[in-house]
This record gives structure tokens, C-alpha cells and sequence, in this order.
């Protein structure tokens, strides 16, 4: 995995890897970024049973909880365009969904998009947050009486929280939707310039 403070020169072949400066920079401005959001936007601390208090507190929490993770956002957004320019495909810098360019950007690829479903949560939860105080104003559809959230619940599976209630952000939470950001970031930068298995040719029978 690649992370902004490894080498950049794969240690086994020597060489340097398919990395550019612009991919440098849009992922270490992510790693800070999830660490700083990470941290509640203050010191780590111990993941003890602090992890279930409150991200945030204050008056504005919802709203600093959910400009915090538009940020985290836009810099993977940004990542997307990095690598993108990287292997040479089509690079929309005007496509502000970030779901939307992740998916595209695996599909020019032909690989599984298997993190669509949380960041959609996870842009539904970050308006939620930032624009109407963290309280629920509507389901996942029109119709629908829940909305889900992108971060666990007591399973392992994504949470609901009905419509009218208000979502619940925990240090905890922050960190898994951080860690869940920084994990894309690493699958993207050690993809670059490597083929699908879909696309690697197929060795002839004898």
C-alpha cells in the first residue's frame, strides 16, 4: 500500500513506481485530511471508550462534522483526477460526484465498485449534516422512511435512522469513515499503471 510518507520506489524491483508529483500531493493532502477529521479535528486520542462520545461538540457541530467530510470528499475527487491523468483516461474535473467519478474511473478499468453504496451514504449523510442540522428530512428514495447513514451501526452493515430523528456522529464514526476514505486512496495509487484482470491477455493453450 502506498501512503504518503512510504518510499516512492517499489523496494523489490527498484524502480520507481507509476506515481506522478500531482499524485503525491492529491494524496497526501488526503491522508492529512482524513487524520486531521479522524482525530475529531483535534489531538488523537487513545481508541478507548472515548470512540462512542460525541465527534464534536458546540452549537455548530453538525454543520463543522459535515463540511469536514466534504472536504475529506473533494480531495478524493481530486485524487480521482490525479490518477486519472495518470493512466491516461478521460479526467472530468467538473464532475463534482465524487461516487459518480469513482465509478467511471473503474469502469474505464473494468474493476468491481464495491464502495458505491457507502459514498452515496456518505453524501446523503454529509448534506444531512450540513445543511439541515443532522436532522433526517428525508429516506434514501422518495417514498422511503429511513435514511441510510455511511458509517456502521451495532452490525456490520451500514446504519438507518428513521426520518425526523437526528443523526448520531461519534469519534468512532469519524474514524471508520476516515479509515474507509484512506482505504480508497491506497487502492487507487497502487492501481496505477496496473491492468484489470479483465484486460490482461489471456495465455494462449498448447
Amino acid at each position: 500500500m502506498l501512503c504518503n510518507d512510504e518510499p516512492s520506489r517499489d523496494d523489490n524491483a527498484g524502480t520507481p513506481r507509476a506515481m506522478t508529483e500531482e499524485i503525491r500531493h492529491a494524496s497526501s493532502t488526503l491522508f492529512r485530511g482524513a487524520g486531521f477529521l479522524g482525530a475529531c479535528l483535534r489531538a488523537p486520542i487513545a481508541h478507548d471508550a472515548e470512540s462512542a462520545s460525541p465527534a464534536i461538540s458546540g452549537r455548530y457541530r453538525a454543520k463543522v462534522i459535515g463540511n469536514g467530510l466534504r472536504e475529506l470528499d473533494r480531495f478524493l475527487n481530486l485524487l480521482i483526477d490525479a490518477v486519472s491523468t495518470a493512466e491516461g483516461l478521460p479526467v472530468r474535473p467538473g464532475q463534482y460526484n465524487t461516487a459518480n467519478k469513482l465509478s467511471d474511473y473503474r469502469a474505464a478499468k473494468s474493476l468491481p465498485n464495491h464502495d458505491d453504496g457507502r459514498l452515496r451514504a456518505l453524501g446523503r449523510s454529509r448534506d444531512c449534516l450540513f445543511h439541515c442540522g443532522g436532522r433526517v428530512q428525508r429516506g434514501d428514495r422518495r417514498d422511503a422512511m429511513t435514511m441510510t447513514v455511511g458509517w456502521p451501526g451495532y452490525d456490520a452493515s451500514l446504519d438507518r435512522v428513521t426520518v425526523g430523528q437526528d443523526l448520531t456522529v461519534t469519534r468512532g464514526d469519524l474514524d471508520d469513515v476516515c479509515r474507509f476514505y484512506r482505504g480508497i486512496a491506497h487502492d487507487l495509487c497502487g492501481g496505477v499503471g496496473r491492468a484489470s484482470p479483465e484486460r490482461l491477455p489471456v495465455a494462449a493453450s498448447h
